[in-house]
């Protein structure tokens, strides 16, 4: 199995920052795989939200659940405490994106994504939002960590 750790989707936002399409995603996902969703800036936006939002990265997780099925999908936040957009903006220069990162007319610069500001809020308020959209506390165990401890048991042997 594959595991796409910090991704999104294109089909939600079509930016080339997604390096993976629906169908890797999906041979991701047939071979047993996980694709993780990132809440990093710039990266999970969604039409439905004008900032980029806890809400937006949510849209890709939503579409990916019922592209890929739940068992198939986590997180991969990719939040940190400090100067995160620092960091893509160094990234995004050394991968030669900075045009497609950072220059889209439909979204402001954010330093963080509200709702996923750092490791100590990011899973907190995942979960809160997978329990206020109805979630169980199974398929929530499963997206926390559940599915990339079974992928990773595949990986390693148990």
């Amino acid at each position: 199995p594959v595991l796409l750790t910090h991704g999104g989707s294109r089909g939600v936002w079509d930016s080339p920052t997604h390096m993976n399409s629906d169908k890797a995603m999906k041979a991701c996902a047939e071979r047993g795989g996980l694709v993780g969703v990132t809440a990093a800036p710039h990266l999970t936006y969604s039409p439905r939200y004008s900032q980029h939002n806890l809400d937006a990265v949510m849209d890709h997780f939503v579409y990916l659940v019922d592209l890929l099925g739940l068992e198939h999908v986590g997180f991969g936040p990719d939040t940190q405490f400090g100067d995160h957009l620092g960091v893509h903006y160094a990234c995004a220069k050394s991968l030669n994106i900075e045009d497609s990162l950072f220059n889209d007319p439909h979204y402001s610069e954010k330093p963080y994504v509200d709702g996923a500001e750092n490791p100590a809020e990011c899973f907190w308020n995942i979960i809160g939002w997978l329990v206020e959209h109805g979630y169980s506390d199974d398929e929530i165990k499963a997206v926390i960590g559940g599915n990339a401890l079974r992928v990773l048991e595949q990986i390693w042997g148990s």
